[in-house]
């Protein structure tokens, strides 16, 4: 046995100092040996050794590996590029340093920092936590199979899902590559598209949760959960009545909420938003809408004693910011109501409200047109006439909006002044 008390069975591959395996002792216990062999390379015209482990406790599997390496780093410095690895953690600090400034346009910064908290989730768990904190060098496309597995495995993730952090792992791969930090992206085919159509309602469960909320946002144990479901309340109201996404209805101010009378004297509520997967449009809301604008503005004056800011978001919580996630409030309600799954146990979520509206649309005798509700909901009549409904059903042509049955809104018998009115 050759070597000293941190490097044992230490073997020189090729007898000339370049290519060093050995052992180490275990962690926490120096009277043991690592049986999984490290590496040591000596690189030509590198003044930094490079130290890594051959991740196999078998000598011919190490030493072929070291070999291998040894050539892989060779040709990158020869190349000009950077020979030693940067951790997973390091990296994702510096594309961070690097994501964040003012000095890039596209995609916004508001999709940056969503990107960042993404890779920080579910990416960060898998290369820090289950691969060891992986030099990114080593993220080959076999790496992120492995990725994809355990991300169905573990978390029940859609082909969709992984194809939206396929995107975000690759933004962060792209500046690896960069700043030399790997020598090329690893392309990985990201999972088939999956034509895929969330939970959604009835309109008999949707009465049995228009009838519930009342007493669901009375029964709150104190002051702030009964001030988040009131306000849950008439987001679940609007949404279902206008087809908005979630995100869409969560970043919604004040400001951008106004009325239009049209010639035959019906007044409709009309929300602006500034961006969307169609650009920037206007959504008109249901008859009857106008009920929850106000009791929310009423609710929010009140607390404030004056009226709200313009800037401020509709949804806001106690202290004027924006609520980011209402995911546990709105599961609450539902398991309240008995409705947290369907019958095909799916699990129904806030998008669940803008699939019911779809289909209520849809429904209307005669059906709204697809070409209008594609364009209130800031979609594509592709995607209206693939997840909605038949396209033969479909009569074009017709006014957003109308209401089957009694999907009905309560008429608001208010006398105060609104600056959306």
């Amino acid at each position: 046995m050759t070597g000293n008390k941190f490097r044992h069975n230490l073997l020189d591959v090729r007898q000339d100092g370049t290519i060093i395996i050995y052992n180490r002792p275990k962690f926490g216990d120096n009277t043991q040996i690592n049986p999984v062999y490290q590496l040591e390379l000596k690189i030509p015209n590198q003044k930094k050794l490079v130290r890594v482990s051959t991740r196999t406790k078998d000598k011919n599997e190490a030493i072929r590996f070291a070999l291998e390496k040894f050539d892989e780093l060779y040709r990158a410095s020869l190349l000009g590029q950077s020979i030693h690895s940067t951790s997973f953690t390091k990296a994702l600090k510096g594309f961070e340093s690097y994501y964040l400034s003012p000095n890039i346009q596209k995609p916004s910064l508001k999709n940056r920092q969503h990107y960042l908290a993404q890779l920080k989730n579910h990416p960060y768990q898998f290369f820090v936590e289950q691969q060891g904190d992986i030099g990114v060098e080593r993220i080959t496309p076999e790496v992120i199979q492995r990725y994809y597995q355990y991300r169905q495995v573990q978390h029940g993730v859609s082909n969709n899902t992984l194809r939206r952090e396929t995107t975000y792992i690759n933004a962060f791969l792209s500046w690896c590559l960069q700043e030399r930090l790997i020598t090329e992206r690893p392309e990985t085919p990201r999972p088939e598209h999956q034509n895929q159509v969330r939970a959604t309602f009835n309109l008999k469960e949707w009465r049995s949760i228009a009838a519930s909320m009342k007493g669901w946002v009375e029964c709150a144990p104190n002051d702030a959960i009964h001030r988040d479901r009131f306000y849950l309340r008439d987001l679940v109201l609007l949404t279902s009545n206008c087809g908005a996404r979630p995100g869409e209805m969560r970043v919604l101010k004040w400001g951008q909420v106004n009325s239009h009378k049209y010639p035959n004297g019906e007044v409709r509520m009309v929300a602006t938003f500034p961006t969307g997967k169609t650009g920037k449009r206007e959504t008109v809301f249901n008859t009857g809408s106008e009920t929850y604008f106000k009791r929310l503005w009423d609710y929010r004056k009140e607390e404030l004693g004056h009226d709200p800011s313009p800037e401020e978001c509709v949804f806001c919580g106690s202290d004027g910011r924006e609520v980011s996630d209402r995911k546990k409030s709105f599961a609450s309600l539902l398991n309240y109501c008995g409705l947290r799954t369907n019958t095909a146990g799916e699990v129904r979520s806030l998008y669940s409200l803008r699939h019911f509206y779809a289909h209520q649309q849809l429904r209307n005798d005669p059906p709204t047109s697809v070409y209008d509700l594609a364009r209130n909901m800031g979609t594509s009549v592709k995607v209206i006439e693939s997840n909605y409904g038949d396209r033969d059903n479909v009569s074009r042509g017709q006014n957003i909006g109308r209401k089957s049955g009694s999907w009905a809104t309560n008429k608001s018998d208010s006398k105060n002044s609104y600056p959306f009115m």
